[in-house]
């Protein structure tokens, strides 16, 4: 009788350990999740930064002042997608649009 007593507790010992196991897991991608949610938060409160509400004629005089200096002809080379006014066309479309549109950048 004791030994199927012991046998009970063992069994039911088991199983309880068998659900702190599932709860762990469940915590573990919970925070996961979490992490991917505030990751996703971060990521919109970027772009809400007053970087991307500047006015269109700021960021004009801003991409002006990212042109690399002027070569010397000897030194002339093909534009890069690396430096402005290539480099700005790639951020987003509003500054795509602002730098095309914008003669004395090319």
């Amino acid at each position: 009788e004791r030994q199927q007593q012991l046998d009970a507790l063992s069994h039911d010992i088991s199983g309880l350990q068998t659900v702190v196991d599932d709860i762990h897991t469940l915590q573990q991608q919970l925070v996961e999740q979490k992490n991917k949610i505030i990751e996703s938060i971060n990521l919109h409160r970027r772009l809400v930064s007053p970087l991307w509400r500047l006015p269109t004629e700021i960021l004009s005089q801003i991409f002006c002042h990212c042109l690399p200096q002027i070569p010397e002809p000897h030194e002339l080379q093909p534009p890069s997608t690396l430096t402005a006014p290539m480099l700005l066309t790639k951020i987003c479309r509003q500054w795509r649009e602002i730098a095309v549109g914008m003669p004395n950048l090319w």
